[in-house]
């Protein structure tokens, strides 16, 4: 069973580079297009879909949907999976952010795999509901899917950024100049690999 991870397709708020977090924000025409081609990119890789989870956020059910009908598999809302909570930075750019909140920047910049935006989460509180996610994600897989199909999850990009991050043992204050994580691009990986970066926690 492959476990293939994608981040949702373009928003609006993405091309004006406006942070988005728990805002429920919709895709734009290209996220659609995007999304049809993940499904595209999906079939070429030979997946063999049986399911497809997804953040209860519209960015990414919307995106999930559409692959979801693409390949005529259900799609399943799953708590955990959702964008990180940036608190009262959502809706403003980074740079923005830098010149209004100067020392709370600086300091999260510095130390944000436990630091967290003002009223918002850390990247360790991400990783933990994650991971709680992913654990009843795959032993459902095991005990619904004697198979072993394929699997699609559809979260964001900070979510993606942190386990891949946590993955290849790069520091969190360096990770988004080292990973990048482009809409609509799968990153595959499996339950065994899923285990191990999670003892990392």
């Amino acid at each position: 069973m492959k476990l293939y991870f994608a981040r949702h397709g373009e928003t609006d708020w993405n091309v004006a580079k406006k942070i988005q977090g728990t805002t429920d924000i919709e895709l734009n025409e290209n996220g659609y297009n995007q999304a049809r081609q993940l499904a595209e990119d999906l079939s070429a890789k030979q997946a063999d879909l049986y399911k497809i989870y997804s953040s209860k956020q519209k960015r990414a059910y919307e995106t999930a949907k559409v692959v979801g009908d693409y390949f005529g598999v259900p799609v399943e809302k799953r708590d955990g999976l959702e964008e990180m909570n940036l608190g009262l930075w959502e809706g403003h750019t980074w740079k923005e952010v830098e010149e209004q909140f100067p020392v709370e920047f600086e300091d999260w910049f510095a130390h944000r795999r436990y630091h967290k935006a003002p009223g918002g989460e850390a990247y360790q509180d991400v990783l933990e509901r994650l991971f709680s996610a992913l654990d009843c994600i795959i032993a459902e897989s095991k005990a619904d899917n004697p198979q072993g199909k394929d699997i699609l999850i559809l979260s964001h990009g900070g979510v993606l950024l942190a386990l891949l991050a946590l993955q290849k043992d790069v520091p969190f204050e360096e990770m988004t100049s080292v990973i990048k994580i482009e809409n609509a691009k799968t990153i595959e990986l499996d339950a065994e690999e899923i285990v191990r970066i999670k003892g990392k926690l």
